[in-house]
């Protein structure tokens, strides 16, 4: 129990150092209004899970630590929901796979020959399995291992040939980049740190900025073949044919919330100039060494030896009093 009160209480820590990063991710994002790199959200994730220490310090103490009697209920409860939360996402992971096999393969010659030319240009060696799927979803991608692609058989067939190969861009650029993966992973780490509310408001927040970064992505390696209003008029297709609303994840094309679409759509059609690309890159890294700057210097304060700002004078006291 005292290895796991430690471990407990380094995650207090992380959880507090993803908070303050949450946040300056927030006003950057919504206040501001900068596009954040999928890059910049990742280091959002590691310090939800990783501890960034200072080298003079140690995250777990070789003393044996005297802990109250209300933080071993509280790491007992954390323990707790931990063990629920996991189990209830392999029950869901479960039924996610039993509901695939369910699904019919996609018959239609017009729709898997605009996914094979599209995986043909983004150089992928494998076309991914298409399905039709009974989902509310147009289209999105399904699992983070072998994915394949869930396609809604009555909206994707009103798709012209141009929207068409707009969506598998889309779609196989979720695949290429990894991001159900990622998004996974990030369900990991807000099932470590679920009694704070910041994560499950960055893990939202991560969805949207693959979505930011499949858009950028998509455009790039399409090589021409899209233009910017071609792409954009796609994700509004799609958003007409599913409906405004009805859709609350944030892995499908078109199937956000009208605000982030919109702002979606504005970012789509807007090119920004390599020297604001550049400044807000140099401003987000500046950011970045900061948190790890502020997370190191406030290890010094909280892990053993602690306080660490006090340990020459503590030890320099008790080597006069051997005298």
């Amino acid at each position: 129990m005292e290895i796991l009160s430690n471990i407990f209480y380094g995650m207090i820590f992380v959880s507090a150092m993803g908070s303050v990063f949450c946040l300056l991710s927030l006003l950057a994002s919504h206040i501001l209004g900068c596009t954040l790199p999928l890059w910049f959200s990742l280091c959002g994730m590691a310090f939800f899970l990783f501890p960034f220490l200072s080298p003079d310090v140690f995250f777990i103490s070789p003393e044996k630590e005297e802990w109250f009697r209300g933080f071993y209920i509280a790491c007992r409860i954390w323990i707790g929901g931990c063990v629920v939360l996991v189990v209830g996402l392999s029950l869901r992971t479960l039924l996610a796979r039993r509901a695939l096999k369910s699904c019919r393969m996609c018959d239609s010659k017009r729709i898997r020959e605009a996914c094979f030319q599209t995986a043909a240009r983004m150089g992928l060696k494998k076309m991914p399995g298409l399905y039709w799927g009974t989902l509310d979803q147009p289209i999105c991608v399904a699992g983070a291992v072998g994915p394949v692609i869930l396609m809604n058989e009555e909206i994707v067939e009103k798709l012209t040939d141009t929207e068409l190969i707009a969506v598998f861009f889309h779609e196989l650029t979720h695949m290429q980049r990894r991001h159900i993966l990622l998004e996974r992973i990030y369900d990991c780490v807000c099932i470590l740190n679920w009694p704070n509310p910041f994560v499950w408001i960055a893990r939202r927040e991560f969805s949207l900025h693959c979505e930011t970064d499949c858009d950028a992505r998509a455009l790039k390696v399409s090589g021409g073949r899209l233009t910017q209003i071609q792409y954009a008029s796609s994700v509004l297709r799609l958003l007409e044919l599913s409906g405004a609303g009805k859709i609350r994840t944030g892995r499908e094309t078109g199937a956000l919330s009208f605000l982030f679409t919109k702002r979606r759509i504005k970012r789509i059609l807007t090119t920004p100039s390599k020297i604001k690309t550049g400044i807000v890159t140099a401003a987000l890294a500046l950011c970045l060494v900061l948190m790890l700057i502020f997370s190191m210097g406030f290890s010094r304060q909280h892990f053993y030896p602690y306080p660490a700002y006090n340990v020459g004078n503590e030890y320099a006291a008790g080597a006069q009093g051997d005298r």
